[in-house]
């Protein structure tokens, strides 16, 4: 049971990881507000861009070590009688990972924000349209993360 549970968060992050990047990669949106940014605006954007990756990847490392942990804390109190199979440690620490970058992400203090740069409401008016457009993204790729794990479920006699 616990082994099907971190696999279905495991893939709805995945599928949604995998959407969100393929419609953010070379979105026309985001393209277009780029375009219209003054060169100081392009390097402060790149900056900004470059901070919220970097806090991103520290998520996942700091997910990571947590799920190693886990793990860790998991065998050394089961001994031999607990799960020993390399699918529930795998989506143990994707799943771990996964809900450890989304926090940190979200509750990390960022340094700079585009809209403190912005001077007109035509900036102001096209970044929230990029901002939405993110926020879109990544729902909407959890939203098919979650669906294609029931269809998934249904499939495999789960549902």
């Amino acid at each position: 049971m616990l082994c099907s549970i971190f696999c279905s968060i495991s893939l709805v992050f995945i599928i949604g990881m995998i959407y969100f990047y393929s419609a953010t990669s070379n979105n026309y949106v985001v393209n277009r507000y780029k375009q219209m940014l003054s060169p100081e605006l392009k390097e402060r954007y790149e900056m900004i861009v470059k901070e919220r990756r970097d806090i991103s990847l520290k998520g996942y490392v700091l997910g990571f070590v947590i799920s190693l942990i886990m793990i860790g804390l998991y065998k050394y109190k089961c001994k031999n009688k607990c799960i020993k199979k390399n699918t529930f440690f795998i989506c143990m620490i994707i799943s771990i990972s996964f809900l450890t970058n989304y926090f940190y992400y979200i509750l990390y203090s960022k340094s700079d924000w585009m809209l403190n740069h912005l001077q007109s409401s035509k900036e102001v008016s096209m970044w929230l349209e990029v901002y939405k457009e993110m926020q879109r993204n990544y729902h909407m790729g959890i939203l098919l993360g979650i669906i294609g794990v029931g269809f998934l479920g249904a499939g495999l006699g789960c549902g």
